[in-house]
């Protein structure tokens, strides 16, 4: 009786150890996959963001990079280089066929064209057409309509070897690429007055083609630092019109000087674009400029943390924290950049984390109410388990008369029913102990799944994780009520 009772005990006690345990780990857990779940929706972020950044970043090296391809720079340009050649090359035609016809000498014939093509103008001005001939070892400037003092000189001056990448001279280029094809491409350096009234020399491409009947060659040329520029143009156009997250996310570009930050672009306040931003209103933005420039000035590019207003259908959200990437495109001193709000992940991990605790709080009243009868079942085990070897046996005097025999087969019989009786008992409280183990195993199965980020199981695979589980408790069980 004695061993019943400490059975009983050891049941009680390692129970309410169990489901205390049990709870705290399943709480403790919960929280740990929260923080977890945190973590990596964050990553998941940074690396959206980056490769966000990454696309647009590309779009700007592409049309930076095309702006000065000359394969490229001929494709795009070149055609329009050579319209306006050919309406040179019309006045040329039309002269020489005056001279053909008798109604112009030759001299009056090149007089005239030379005077048309030098009034050519376009591009706002700045686009023109020059003349020189065909003569070698260096060809001679016949007009230039910027720079007259060229015109009759031989074009030898060592200055000049700046073509096609070589340190070949521009003007023998000319005419080695129209005896070729009569018409052709020629990149080389020129000279450009810069704001402060100075000159440098910068990247040209030019279009000249040869007139045989008078053995010139007319060209005509643009700057490639103007299709950087469209370049530029093109990408902050490209970038202005980029979105994600269903039209939610966008792009800026800001400057890289901390003395004045600026936006080049930004697509949700053009108005703000190219002002530097400080005093006022604008102090806070230009803080958050300032932390973009020192990033990508330490590490090339980086994630910046910090707290902004988010504007809703129901009106701003004052002081929301926000993540952004920035990357830094040093051939034009641009910082590309996107950024995300925060606050929708807490509103996830608070859905996450009030499903857990529902899950949780069902399993604890599954094994409450499993533990409450588990109690009772013990209480009436211990109460039948002291009747049966503690029930008296009275010494009548019938009794006494019985014979040896007669007394030996009662007493066998009422030990078997004894037994019989304690039996019952013990599988009714192993039935009951089946039902505690399996609401603990449950609570046991659904931290494991926590553990395991596996909070989509199904009823079934509890119940088989459960079961697994359970599997030592139940071998501890079974030695119990086996001895």
């Amino acid at each position: 009786m004695k061993m019943g009772k400490i059975i009983i005990s050891y049941i009680v006690i390692s129970v309410i150890l169990i489901v205390s345990y049990t709870i705290y780990g399943a709480r403790k857990t919960s929280d740990e996959v929260l923080a977890k779940y945190k973590q990596e929706e964050i990553y998941n972020i940074k690396q959206n963001l980056k490769n966000f950044v990454d696309v647009a970043y590309s779009t700007i090296d592409s049309n930076y990079k095309n702006s000065m391809d000359k394969s490229y720079l001929e494709q795009h340009y070149g055609y329009r280089l050579k319209n306006i050649i050919d309406v040179a090359e019309t006045i040329l035609k039309s002269k020489a066929e005056d001279v053909k016809n008798g109604k112009l000498s030759i001299v009056e014939a090149q007089a005239k064209a030379i005077e048309a093509i030098q009034k050519i103008r376009y591009d706002d001005g700045r686009g023109y057409i020059w003349i020189n001939d065909v003569s070698l070892p260096y060809p001679k400037m016949i007009m230039h309509p910027t720079i007259p003092s060229l015109n009759g000189q031989i074009m030898d001056d060592p200055k000049y070897n700046c073509a096609m990448g070589q340190k070949k001279n521009i003007f023998v280029a000319f005419v080695e690429v129209t005896q070729k094809q009569r018409g052709g491409f020629v990149d080389y350096l020129w000279p450009r007055a810069t704001q402060n009234g100075l000159t440098t020399d910068v990247p040209k491409l030019s279009y000249v083609r040869h007139f045989p009947a008078w053995n010139w060659i007319i060209g005509t040329d643009f700057y490639i630092n103007d299709a950087i520029l469209d370049g530029m143009e093109k990408s902050k156009e490209e970038l202005r019109q980029m979105r994600y997250d269903n039209g939610i996310g966008f792009f800026w570009i800001n400057n890289t000087d901390e003395s004045f930050p600026q936006f080049y672009m930004y697509p949700i306040a053009a108005s703000i674009e190219n002002l530097v931003l400080a005093g006022g209103n604008l102090d806070k933005l230009g803080t958050v400029i300032k932390s973009f420039i020192n990033i990508c000035k330490q590490k090339g590019s980086g994630y910046i943390e910090y707290t902004w207003d988010k504007p809703t259908l129901k009106g701003t959200i004052k002081n929301v924290p926000k993540l952004s990437y920035v990357k830094l495109y040093e051939p034009l001193g641009w910082i590309i950049g996107t950024g995300v709000y925060l606050d929708d992940i807490d509103k996830a991990i608070a859905r996450e984390r009030k499903f857990f605790y529902q899950q949780i709080k069902q399993l604890i009243l599954n094994l409450l109410l499993s533990s409450i009868v588990f109690f009772f079942f013990i209480s009436i085990l211990h109460y039948v388990m002291g009747h049966s070897f503690l029930k008296p046996v009275k010494d009548t005097p019938t009794a006494i008369q019985k014979t040896e025999q007669t007394e030996q087969t009662e007493q066998t019989e009422q030990q078997q029913q004894d037994v019989i009786s304690v039996n019952d008992s013990i599988k009714l409280a192993k039935e009951i102990s089946k039902i505690i183990l399996a609401e603990q195993t449950k609570l046991l199965a659904f931290t494991i799944a926590l553990q395991t980020n596996q909070t989509n199981l199904t009823d079934e695979e509890v119940e088989k994780l459960a079961a697994q589980v359970s599997q030592a408790l139940a071998d501890v069980d079974a030695k119990i009520f086996t001895k």
